[in-house]
């Protein structure tokens, strides 16, 4: 299964850093995407060691409202009317959307990158959705429906909306997403710093900076044996 980022907002840092003495022309670095392992944490300096997956040793920084998360396994039973989840959808043949994956976020990010739009540059049938869920229809444990209620950009011309939420009007939009078996339902839960413990499995985006350290606002880490999956 490919894997997308369904928290665009979530992940990327929107914070830029000048790295020229010439503001003016100075070109912001790119957030980067890491994972590996924490090999020790002092809070009194906030500053995390890790080991990359590819044994590489890196100093973080941790920015004093840095938001730590970690995932937990759910079931589709556990996703309730009001939830702001983001799902990551195949529209095969019949219109029908499948989800490939499915993310509830915590109350905090609601409306975080919200709206419907393609979720891959090279196949069109592949969607984002994060969106408000009006009703969970469960079958099973693990198999049903999510109706969904988002705000988009602008309606098209046959009235639907999609695209990613803007200021100002925009529109209303509606999908049903289908869940199959075997799919991943995964909440993203608000921890602290105490799953910052030496083996935890971790994955942080951050922006470098200029003395080679790295910044970081936002992580998943390890916990009761979960490990990060985006």
């Amino acid at each position: 299964m490919h894997r997308v980022s369904l928290v665009i907002a979530f992940l990327a840092l929107s914070a830029s850093f000048a790295w020229a003495d010439n503001p003016a022309t100075a070109v912001a670095p790119a957030a980067r995407r890491i994972r590996g392992t924490i090999e020790a944490y002092d809070p009194a300096t906030r500053m995390l060691n890790i080991t990359t997956t590819d044994k590489k040793p890196l100093l973080v920084a941790l920015e004093s409202d840095v938001r730590i998360l970690y995932d937990a396994r759910l079931k589709l039973t556990d996703i309730k009317s009001g939830d702001f989840i983001g799902s990551t959808t195949l529209k095969t043949g019949d219109g029908k959307l499948h989800a490939q994956e499915v993310h509830v976020f915590p109350d905090s990010m609601r409306g975080a990158s919200e709206g419907q739009y393609p979720a891959s540059d090279s196949n069109s049938n592949r969607l984002m959705t994060n969106a408000t869920v009006a009703e969970v229809t469960a079958v099973a444990v693990n198999k049903g429906t999510i109706a969904l209620k988002f705000r988009g950009a602008s309606p098209a011309a046959d009235g639907t909306c999609t695209g990613r939420a803007a200021p100002g009007n925009g529109c209303e939009g509606h999908a049903e997403v289908l869940v199959a078996p075997g799919i991943p339902i995964i909440g993203l839960m608000v921890g602290d710093e105490s799953l910052l413990v030496p083996g935890s499995a971790i994955s942080i985006s951050a922006m470098p900076l200029s003395d080679g350290t790295l910044k970081c606002s936002r992580l998943t880490v390890e916990k009761d044996g979960v490990k990060p999956i985006l």
